[in-house]
């Protein structure tokens, strides 16, 4: 990723955090089709945009405006790339410039006369799906528009449709009952989940992260104190945010499993420092 960009009310200590964070969300994923594409923004286009450009196409498609901060749209990007394995890259918004404008996207007929299909397809991507795999062309007028639509269709498919080999890349690690040192770990995802062996609303976190090569760990960081509310952390416990890269002193594997392809180990007497 070319992290030489010109930076539009953004400093360069902030923008290498977020470029670190895109690096590490990339761990597993492919260019091998294309690839998607944060816009930088501009005086005159004080926004950034989400593109995908296919692999051996020079028309770069833009799919919608992400937010007009870098850590907001990137933040945006992940969430909307979380069951696609595609790699995800930043440019510079002059790569964009020549898309601007372009008369091709617009649909000259029906409910959606005179609007572009970006616009429709983040308001109504099923009537970009029928244009795509059921609209009769009968003029090759339309024919170009044809072909967008089913870009978008694409865009669609990857989107929403989960792909089981995203996290492929995951392997065990070491033997169950082994001790892990000074291990560096990325949270995925967290969730609130109650100690159902305690009387009280104790509140654990339970962690999915991932080291550098992509695999995949399992653990809890236990509540460190009693909760008012089982949907809640006690103050005194240590919050876990998604994205955050945390440093394990030790840990002991206790399992590995496997689900929907994916290989997990998980852990127990986690330390962190």
């Amino acid at each position: 990723m070319d992290r030489n960009l010109t930076l539009y009310q953004l400093s360069p200590e902030r923008a290498a955090k977020i470029f670190d964070r895109i690096d590490v969300f990339n761990r597993g994923r492919t260019e091998t089709n294309g690839k998607y594409v944060i816009s930088m923004p501009t005086p005159y286009r004080p926004y950034y945009g989400f593109w995908r450009i296919f692999l051996n196409d020079n028309a770069p498609l833009f799919i919608r405006t992400l937010a007009v901060t870098f850590d907001a749209a990137a933040e945006r990007a992940f969430a909307l790339l979380q069951n696609c394995n595609v790699l995800l890259d930043v440019q510079d918004n002059a790569v964009f410039e020549s898309c601007y404008g372009q008369s091709d996207d617009i649909i000259p007929f029906g409910k959606y006369r005179g609007k572009r299909l970006a616009e429709i397809f983040y308001v109504d991507p099923s009537y970009v799906l029928w244009l795509a795999n059921k609209f009769v062309v009968e003029t090759k007028r339309y024919e170009p528009l044809v072909l967008l639509a089913k870009k978008f269709a694409k865009v669609h498919f990857e989107l929403t449709i989960q792909k089981k080999h995203i996290s492929s890349v995951s392997r065990y690690i070491g033997e169950v009952g082994d001790k892990l040192k000074d291990m560096f770990l990325t949270v995925l995802n967290v969730r609130l989940q109650v100690d159902t062996y305690k009387a009280d609303f104790y509140v654990d976190q339970n962690v999915l992260a991932a080291d550098r090569d992509g695999n995949r760990f399992t653990f809890f960081v236990k509540a460190a104190a009693r909760s008012q509310t089982p949907n809640a952390l006690s103050c005194h416990s240590r919050k876990i945010n998604t994205h955050e890269v945390l440093h394990l002193s030790s840990a002991k594997i206790m399992a590995h499993y496997e689900s929907k392809g994916v290989h997990y180990t998980r852990l127990g007497y986690v330390k962190l420092v």
